[in-house]
């Protein structure tokens, strides 16, 4: 027994349109409840809108190119009734925001500074255009037109009834910007050059992934006065620990977990590197959570999902969990929560190569550590020579909160705890 049912497309976020970039399944084809059927592609990420039900495709409706709102159909299934899934279709918002590559054995390749990608919600106030509030009245259109402006509604006065926001009203934001000096933003510019005239050249639109991506970086460059603090930590009694304890327990633990627990203890102990700035600039808030993001490498974009109360959890638990969600983010499968709440990054280049460079804040975070590909060193133990490995890292932070002094503290605290022997073993399982 079989019959035929039409789904329609689920609430996949603040979106008033968004693009078809891939269609995954044809006609005919058997599919099960949750697999992918369709792409779309958001200024944010591209996310995959699956089946809610096990059965027999008959047709999909839409077709790579359109644009596509919440509840279009897009999927025509005949349903085995034995097999109906009384599920609905999963709610699907993926928000984005990068950094790093894992530090790992097998690590997902990643760029640094793509790693920087920031959602929307985490955004400063020139970014802060898909900004929801209680008070805020305004219709479809405006939100649209506010995006594509990169307005914050809550800074707009509405002047239609009962303070809805109009068209009108953010032309005129607009205006009062641009006639008070001190308020103008910086915009990038790239010279208008015709490089044809040298050879052959193509061009490749950006993605609305890469166009927010590159928003995104730039504002945290220009807005947040940016220092960074490079060092090398000895790693070499981490090394052979860890070693050690994957032998003992028959497992395969990555240097970047010993990393990212000892950095949650050292968070802890100096909270302001765990702070971020309020939205008015007046206040620092201080956070009693400690959710450290690791970015991941997709075929589509960085991702960086994040490993909530890191400092409560075993070397162990968080090497799993790095696995885990970097295979659901090169899957499509990241949700919400796993996108939102960080308190800090660490960008990772380890299996790249270089020795140092230069992180990009990741607002409204006030610090990202940025971890290099380690070396072997020489160094002169009792008039003798010993090989040593280190690891250079590189602390960029937010000036208008951390000085110099409080970062190199930091650091020094991170090398203490990752050459205590002890903590790591008691830490391990």
């Amino acid at each position: 027994m079989s019959n035929l049912k039409t789904i329609n497309l689920p609430d996949y976020g603040d979106f008033d349109e968004v693009e078809v970039i891939e269609i995954c399944v044809e006609s005919g084809q058997e599919v099960d409840s949750e697999e992918p059927i369709l792409i779309l592609e958001t200024d944010k990420a591209a996310m995959e809108i699956p089946s809610s039900v096990n059965g027999i495709i008959n047709k999909v409706i839409l077709n790579v190119g359109d644009k596509v709102k919440v509840g279009m159909p897009f999927l025509e299934i005949e349903v085995q009734e034995h097999k109906e899934d009384d599920k609905t279709i999963l709610d699907i918002k993926e928000e984005v925001s990068v950094e790093e590559k894992t530090f790992m054995d097998d690590p997902p390749s990643a760029v640094d500074d793509a790693a920087n990608v920031m959602s929307k919600q985490e955004s400063n106030v020139i970014n802060l255009n898909n900004h929801k509030s209680k008070n805020i009245h305004s219709g479809p259109a405006t939100r649209k037109l506010a995006r594509e402006f990169g307005i914050n509604l809550s800074l707009v006065a509405g002047s239609g009834p009962k303070g809805r926001i109009l068209k009108e009203d953010l032309h005129q934001y607009v205006k009062n910007i641009l006639s008070s000096p001190q308020e103008q933003t910086f915009k990038s510019t790239q010279p208008d050059i015709d490089f044809s005239e040298w050879g052959n050249t193509k061009e490749v639109d950006l993605t609305k992934f890469q166009k927010t991506s590159l928003d995104n970086l730039h504002s945290s460059w220009v807005n947040i006065p940016h220092v960074t603090q490079h060092e090398e930590i000895n790693i070499s009694k981490l090394m052979k620990i860890r070693e050690k304890l994957c032998k003992k327990y028959k497992v395969k633990i990555s240097p970047l977990a010993f990393v990212l627990k000892g950095l949650s203890v050292s968070l802890k102990e100096y909270e302001m590197m765990n702070s971020s700035l309020s939205k008015d600039l007046n206040t620092i808030i201080f956070k009693n959570f400690i959710n450290i993001g690791v970015a991941v490498d997709t075929e589509y974009g960085l991702i960086v999902p994040n490993i909530k109360n890191i400092d409560s959890k075993t070397i162990s638990n968080i090497a799993n969990e790095v696995k885990e969600l970097a295979d659901l983010a090169k899957k499509r499968r990241l949700k919400n929560e796993h996108l939102q709440g960080a308190s800090f990054t660490v960008s990772s280049l380890s299996g790249v190569g270089g020795k140092f460079f230069t992180p990009i804040i990741n607002p409204p975070e006030v610090g990202i550590l940025g971890l290099s590909k380690t070396f072997d060193s020489l160094k002169l133990d009792k008039l003798k020579l010993e090989t040593v490995k280190m690891l250079p890292v590189s602390l960029s932070y937010d000036h208008r909160v951390i000085n110099g002094v409080y970062a190199i503290q930091f650091i020094n605290h991170l090398s203490e705890v990752l050459n205590d022997i002890k903590f790591l073993e008691d830490s391990f399982k």
